[in-house]
């Protein structure tokens, strides 16, 4: 459309050339159309995401009702007074294959910016069931440093209170659960391999287990050897 409306310009400035005032007509719409050019190439290049910028990464998000959490504080090898709301905190849980127990796992960022993985194994508790004061092992990890710190066993570390209350699904009501457990821990959490440990002198967590899916991930066979050898 633009290609046309010069042509007839061009081609009327041509005809009328003897004529000041066509002239002036026709540079100024020239410039016009030249100004319109200018912008359209710049809205889409503005439209267009900057090269080498990646896409946005979706911000994790705990659990769908907006009520996921962990707090913590943490001494020792790992130093840290955590809280982790809902949003930027990545929680999952499953079944512990070593003994039909559950294991809570929470990741996010300590506040000097390292990425920290907490695992809770809770080797008593079943699908649906409540619970006071019931033993539980815990392991921190550093994620991207190798660095496994683990209670080995469930003496050192205690639920004060656990409760597990259904996640309705759509439309049928499935096999997940939201976990919502304090506790201590008297002993801290040993490196697993080298020197070290960390604390957890107190805990309070809302997360999810998912009685349908076994935790095989990543970090799973280091913590489950502790479990194995503190058996």
């Amino acid at each position: 459309m633009l290609q046309l409306i010069r042509h007839q310009i061009v081609t009327y400035w041509w005809h009328q050339r003897y004529s000041s005032t066509a002239v002036s007509w026709a540079s100024a719409l020239l410039c016009a159309l030249l100004v319109v050019d200018v912008c359209k190439v710049h809205a889409q290049d503005g439209a267009k995401p900057p090269e080498g910028v990646p896409n946005a990464t979706p911000v994790a998000k705990c659990l769908p009702s907006g009520d996921g959490y962990l707090k913590a504080r943490l001494t020792g090898a790992v130093s840290a007074e955590l809280d982790w709301g809902n949003d930027g905190t990545e929680c999952t849980g499953a079944v512990r294959p070593t003994d039909g127990g559950i294991r809570v796992r929470f990741t996010s960022a300590t506040p000097a910016g390292d990425k920290l993985v907490l695992v809770f194994g809770i080797g008593k508790l079943r699908e649906g069931q409540s619970a006071k004061m019931i033993p539980v092992n815990v392991t921190v990890i550093r994620e991207g440093t190798g660095e496994f710190y683990g209670t080995q066993g469930d003496d050192k570390c205690m639920l004060d209170d656990v409760k597990q209350a259904p996640i309705v699904g759509i439309p049928h009501r499935t096999r997940s659960y939201r976990i919502v457990a304090r506790g201590f821990c008297t002993e801290p959490a040993r490196a697993i391999r080298g020197k070290g440990a960390v604390l957890i002198s107190r805990f309070d967590y809302a997360g999810r287990v998912d009685f349908d899916e076994s935790d095989t991930g990543p970090e799973a066979e280091p913590v489950d050897r502790m479990a194995r050898s503190s058996s």
